[in-house]
């Protein structure tokens, strides 16, 4: 009895074994089932997964060594690739990057291209110059640059001109950037950052008409709030109990007044009202009194980020400066 039990339990095992070296058989990965440019490339150590969402995730390594990373859409389609700590195969860049943006002028900075993605609005193209900082570039679907970002360096002159609007370069805070490291234009909005003449990181947001829309700089001072972010409400943002409503700016009381020491009026013609607007359309909140000090106006708020800053307007209500507090 003991020998028929172990002849039995030897065949389950041999036909468990066939079952799944049949199931491992079928489910094995094939280059032939991928778009071209990449089957052409003969990977190996090949991977692939399909998500929930019937998009396949591809990894595999290049006869040089190269690991490769895609994502291929339902239809069948390349819609991004990623070289892991090495250069693309030049027929995966001619493949995702139509041929007028591989002959456009910011890819004459490119020394090397390192991922492709294809988004439904736009194209984005990372990769690194000849020094070997990292560089992007993104085009919309009509192929107009719309952006572009280097790592620790300046964008040339010429491109910035391109990306950004006349009226944008006109405004002065444009000229507080010592060095401008990333634009985006887009949607009707102009993004810039970069590097002021001390070295400290800056970002601005503008409209197209080259209004700031919002102004920050790091000046080292953020989340040390000192003496003068801890009055009586806590700051801008601060729960203050239930009922509490932020009505916006509120025009700062003189020396008698309860507002912060040293207040002088707003000027009579200031209209709040449209600045709260302006500046809750931008993302800020949490305002605090409005006081002047000299020719500027400045305003305690929360940015869009979350983060208490001190506001400078000018006497039209835009902002000229964003300060950490």
């Amino acid at each position: 009895m003991a020998l028929r039990t172990f002849t039995t339990s030897a065949a389950m095992l041999a036909l468990i074994a066939g079952i799944g070296t049949g199931a491992l058989a079928q489910t094995a990965p094939a280059a032939g089932d991928l778009p071209a440019p990449l089957s052409q490339l003969n990977l190996r150590n090949l991977d692939i997964e399909t998500k929930r969402d019937g998009m396949r995730e591809v990894e595999g390594r290049t006869a040089d060594g190269v690991d490769i990373e895609a994502r291929i859409d339902m239809a069948g389609n390349l819609v991004e690739v990623e070289a892991d700590d090495g250069i693309l195969p030049q027929s995966l860049v001619d493949a995702l990057v139509p041929a007028d943006l591989r002959g456009h002028q910011v890819m004459g900075l490119f020394g090397s291209v390192t991922e492709v993605k294809q988004r439904p609005d736009h194209v984005e193209i990372k990769g690194r110059q000849s020094t070997g900082t990292e560089i992007e570039a993104k085009f919309d679907r009509q192929n107009t640059l719309v952006g572009i970002e280097v790592d620790d360096a300046a964008i040339p002159a010429d491109l910035v001109g391109t990306l950004l609007p006349q009226a944008v370069r006109d405004n002065e805070v444009i000229g507080q950037f010592d060095r401008i490291e990333e634009i985006v234009n887009r949607d009707g909005r102009v993004m810039v950052k970069g590097e002021d003449a001390g070295g400290r990181d800056m970002r601005a947001e503008f409209d197209a008409d080259g209004r700031v829309l919002r102004f920050g700089r790091e000046d080292g001072r953020r989340g040390d709030r000192g003496a003068e972010g801890r009055h009586a409400d806590h700051g801008p943002g601060h729960d203050r109990g239930p009922g509490h409503e932020d009505r916006g700016p509120r025009p700062g009381p003189d020396r008698t007044g309860d507002g912060p020491r040293g207040s002088a009026p707003v000027p009579a013609d200031f209209d709040s009202v449209a600045v709260n607007q302006r500046l809750t359309q931008a993302g800020y909140s949490g305002f605090g009194f409005l006081r002047a000090e000299g020719p500027r106006l400045l305003l305690e708020a929360t940015n869009p980020q979350g983060e208490a800053v001190t506001l400078e307007l000018d006497r039209q209500g835009e902002v000229v400066r964003e300060t950490a507090r």
